[in-house]
Protein backbone atom coordinates (compact mmCIF):
# COMPACT_ATOMS: atom_id res chain seq x y z
CA UNK A 1 0.00 0.00 0.00
CA UNK A 2 1.32 3.44 -0.93
CA UNK A 3 0.75 6.68 0.98
CA UNK A 4 -0.49 9.28 -1.49
CA UNK A 5 -0.47 13.00 -0.68
CA UNK A 6 -3.48 15.04 -1.81
CA UNK A 7 -2.39 18.50 -3.04
CA UNK A 8 -5.00 21.16 -3.68
CA UNK A 9 -5.97 24.68 -2.69
CA UNK A 10 -6.91 25.29 0.95
CA UNK A 11 -6.82 29.03 1.59
CA UNK A 12 -9.66 31.15 0.25
CA UNK A 13 -11.30 34.55 0.88
CA UNK A 14 -13.96 33.16 3.23
CA UNK A 15 -14.94 30.16 5.35
CA UNK A 16 -17.43 28.85 2.76
CA UNK A 17 -14.78 28.65 0.05
CA UNK A 18 -12.27 27.08 2.43
CA UNK A 19 -14.88 24.42 3.23
CA UNK A 20 -15.40 23.86 -0.50
CA UNK A 21 -11.65 23.36 -0.94
CA UNK A 22 -11.60 20.88 1.94
CA UNK A 23 -14.53 18.94 0.44
CA UNK A 24 -12.79 18.78 -2.95
CA UNK A 25 -9.62 17.38 -1.36
CA UNK A 26 -11.70 14.95 0.70
CA UNK A 27 -13.37 13.64 -2.45
CA UNK A 28 -9.99 12.87 -4.02
CA UNK A 29 -8.69 11.36 -0.77
CA UNK A 30 -11.66 8.99 -0.86
CA UNK A 31 -10.88 8.06 -4.49
CA UNK A 32 -7.29 7.22 -3.55
CA UNK A 33 -8.53 5.09 -0.64
CA UNK A 34 -11.15 3.41 -2.81
CA UNK A 35 -8.37 2.45 -5.21
CA UNK A 36 -6.44 0.76 -2.41
CA UNK A 37 -3.97 3.35 -1.14
CA UNK A 38 -3.76 5.46 1.99
CA UNK A 39 -4.41 9.14 1.36
CA UNK A 40 -2.50 11.82 3.24
CA UNK A 41 -4.84 14.79 3.08
CA UNK A 42 -3.59 17.78 5.09
CA UNK A 43 -6.89 19.55 4.39
CA UNK A 44 -8.63 17.05 6.64
CA UNK A 45 -5.94 17.04 9.33
CA UNK A 46 -6.37 20.76 10.01
CA UNK A 47 -9.70 21.66 8.37
CA UNK A 48 -10.88 23.82 11.28
CA UNK A 49 -7.55 25.27 12.37
CA UNK A 50 -7.57 28.19 9.89
CA UNK A 51 -6.53 31.37 11.67
CA UNK A 52 -5.45 29.58 14.85
CA UNK A 53 -1.78 29.65 13.86
CA UNK A 54 0.17 31.46 11.13
CA UNK A 55 -0.23 30.06 7.60
CA UNK A 56 3.50 29.36 7.53
CA UNK A 57 3.09 26.72 10.23
CA UNK A 58 0.63 24.77 8.10
CA UNK A 59 2.60 25.24 4.88
CA UNK A 60 5.80 23.98 6.52
CA UNK A 61 4.00 21.09 8.19
CA UNK A 62 2.26 20.04 4.98
CA UNK A 63 5.57 20.15 3.11
CA UNK A 64 7.05 17.79 5.71
CA UNK A 65 4.11 15.40 5.31
CA UNK A 66 4.60 15.46 1.54
CA UNK A 67 8.29 14.57 1.88
CA UNK A 68 7.27 11.39 3.71
CA UNK A 69 4.75 10.22 1.09
CA UNK A 70 5.22 7.79 -1.78
CA UNK A 71 3.40 9.91 -4.38
CA UNK A 72 1.20 12.97 -4.78
CA UNK A 73 -2.07 13.69 -6.54
CA UNK A 74 -2.51 17.31 -7.59
CA UNK A 75 -6.27 17.85 -7.79
CA UNK A 76 -8.09 20.14 -10.23
CA UNK A 77 -7.47 23.80 -9.39
CA UNK A 78 -4.05 23.25 -7.81
CA UNK A 79 -2.16 25.74 -10.06
CA UNK A 80 -3.99 28.68 -8.47
CA UNK A 81 -2.52 27.78 -5.07
CA UNK A 82 0.92 29.13 -4.13
CA UNK A 83 1.21 26.36 -1.54
CA UNK A 84 0.57 23.71 -4.21
CA UNK A 85 3.15 25.29 -6.48
CA UNK A 86 5.69 24.88 -3.68
CA UNK A 87 4.54 21.28 -3.18
CA UNK A 88 5.05 20.59 -6.89
CA UNK A 89 8.64 21.89 -6.58
CA UNK A 90 9.22 19.57 -3.62
CA UNK A 91 7.99 16.61 -5.67
CA UNK A 92 10.29 17.52 -8.53
CA UNK A 93 13.30 18.00 -6.26
CA UNK A 94 12.72 14.72 -4.40
CA UNK A 95 11.55 12.64 -7.38
CA UNK A 96 8.15 12.03 -5.79
CA UNK A 97 5.79 10.65 -8.46
CA UNK A 98 3.00 13.08 -9.36
CA UNK A 99 -0.45 12.64 -10.86
CA UNK A 100 -1.62 16.03 -12.17
CA UNK A 101 -5.42 16.05 -12.55
CA UNK A 102 -5.80 19.73 -13.44
CA UNK A 103 -7.33 20.26 -16.86
CA UNK A 104 -7.78 16.56 -17.71
CA UNK A 105 -11.49 16.40 -18.27
CA UNK A 106 -11.74 14.81 -21.72
CA UNK A 107 -10.82 11.41 -20.31
CA UNK A 108 -12.11 12.13 -16.82
CA UNK A 109 -9.81 12.81 -13.88
CA UNK A 110 -11.03 9.69 -12.05
CA UNK A 111 -9.87 7.40 -14.85
CA UNK A 112 -6.54 9.24 -15.06
CA UNK A 113 -6.03 8.75 -11.31
CA UNK A 114 -6.94 5.07 -11.59
CA UNK A 115 -4.49 4.45 -14.44
CA UNK A 116 -1.72 6.40 -12.67
CA UNK A 117 -2.17 4.41 -9.47
CA UNK A 118 -2.21 1.13 -11.40
CA UNK A 119 1.12 2.03 -13.04
CA UNK A 120 2.48 3.44 -9.79
CA UNK A 121 1.86 0.28 -7.76
CA UNK A 122 4.10 -1.60 -10.18
CA UNK A 123 7.00 0.75 -9.37
CA UNK A 124 9.48 -0.21 -6.72
CA UNK A 125 9.31 1.18 -3.22
CA UNK A 126 12.49 3.17 -3.79
CA UNK A 127 12.17 6.46 -5.67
Amino acid sequence: MKVIYIAGPFRAPNAWLIAENVRAAERWAYEVARLGHMPMCPHLNTAHFHGALPDGFFLEGSAELLRRCDGAVFIPGWPRSMGCQDEKRICTARNIPVCDLDGHFADGPESILCRWLERYTKWGVER
